[in-house]
């Protein structure tokens, strides 16, 4: 089709199907466009006329999102602050703010955040995960992650954030 004619069915579409074009930003934005699409289908099969279900949109700003996503790290880092990493258990002299803490991952867990450190896990070459440094180790027989530098963050099981981490790799074998 030449282009002449796609300049003119576009035309001849936008004089049968008059719904201005909108950028949905907005819950009200794309309310309104569905009205209109309803309308016009209305209008050309009007004995199809039925009740549309009623669906709620949760739009979350991305701002708000990265935001949580911050705080999320910054508890994630407090938090390895405060335990001891021999014992796991917090320092005693940061008992009281660990409990704060925790109640921080409750709080973030409750509105669907989860923080995923790496540091230990099996490393594969496919996960969603920025590889910062691999370091060859002689105990290493697989790749594993020696350190997490900054959590994986998952938002209703979507990744909002990915992780970066450093790996431990098997030593090459000395050639002969």
């Amino acid at each position: 089709m030449s282009r002449k004619n796609k300049l003119k069915r576009q035309k001849t579409l936008q004089q049968k199907f008059p719904i201005q074009p909108t950028q949905p930003a907005d819950l009200a934005t794309i309310d309104r466009l569905i009205s209109d699409a309803r309308q016009l289908l209305a209008r050309q099969h009007p004995a199809s006329q039925q009740a549309a279900p009623s669906r709620t949109v949760e739009v979350i700003p991305p701002a708000m999102v990265k935001g949580l996503a911050g705080i999320a790290t910054s508890a994630w880092r407090a938090r390895s602050k405060v335990v001891d990493p021999t014992t796991g258990e917090p320092h005693e002299a940061m008992a009281r703010v660990f409990k704060d803490i925790e109640r921080i991952y409750r709080h973030l867990e409750d509105i669907g955040f989860r923080i995923r450190s790496h540091t230990g896990d099996a490393y594969d070459d496919g996960q969603p995960m920025k590889v910062i440094t691999s370091e060859p180790r002689p105990e290493a027989t697989r790749k594993y992650v020696l350190a997490t530098l900054l959590p994986t963050i998952y938002w209703n099981d979507h990744i909002i954030q990915h992780g970066e981490i450093e790996i431990a790799v098997p030593q090459a074998a000395p050639k002969s």
